[in-house]
């Protein structure tokens, strides 16, 4: 399901679900958007779970940091990747770059808590190139992402995180963040 750009899905999709549970799918399900990110799950459960988003023509990130019973790495990763799904979000590069090799978005998730997380951030940057970056927690994005696109211009950048309506989407995005990923199926309606 790997195209060759995010940027097409996410200017279709300036919220992105984000489920953490399954009984928050058929609402993921029906949003407009086209990406959905899948913060649940287990061994049992995945391949199901991103068939029916799957199926109801979303493009999948799955965040592998949060399965149960899957370890951080690449076979974990390539099960995901013959689940169906079309990326991968993690905090570890090393999951980042199996991504790739399986053809699938690779979305680096970090945590912005001080100045030292936006240098780290940006010195991994120079490392590996991600399709996108998830900034947590979503208000700090404004503040941090010019920082990234400095080493990075074209960078997607997602904020996500303590997001609490869409009066704070629409701040976000008019501030410069290509999409926020929302946890509260209330805001799923962009």
């Amino acid at each position: 399901m790997r195209v060759d750009s995010l940027d097409a899905y996410l200017v279709r999709s300036r919220i992105i679900p984000a489920v953490r549970s399954a009984e928050h799918l058929p609402a993921a399900c029906a949003a407009p958007g086209a990406i959905v990110y899948l913060l649940t799950g287990d061994v049992a459960s995945i391949g199901g779970l991103v068939r029916d988003l799957v199926h109801s023509g979303k493009l999948v990130c799955v965040n592998i940091d949060l399965l149960g019973g899957l370890a951080s790495d690449s076979p974990a990763v390539d099960f995901i990747a013959q689940a169906g799904a079309a990326g991968i979000i993690s905090t570890h590069a090393q999951v980042l770059k199996a991504a790739r090799a399986h053809n699938l978005f690779a979305i680096q998730r970090t945590f912005m808590l001080d100045s030292q997380a936006v240098a780290n951030a940006a010195r991994s940057l120079e490392r590996f190139s991600p399709d996108a970056v998830e900034i947590l927690p979503a208000m700090v994005a404004p503040r941090t992402f010019p920082r990234l696109r400095a080493v990075r211009s074209d960078l997607p950048i997602i904020a996500g995180g303590l997001v609490v309506d869409l009066v704070e989407i629409d701040r976000l995005v008019r501030a410069g963040v290509d999409a926020v990923s929302a946890s509260e199926p209330s805001l799923w309606v962009i």
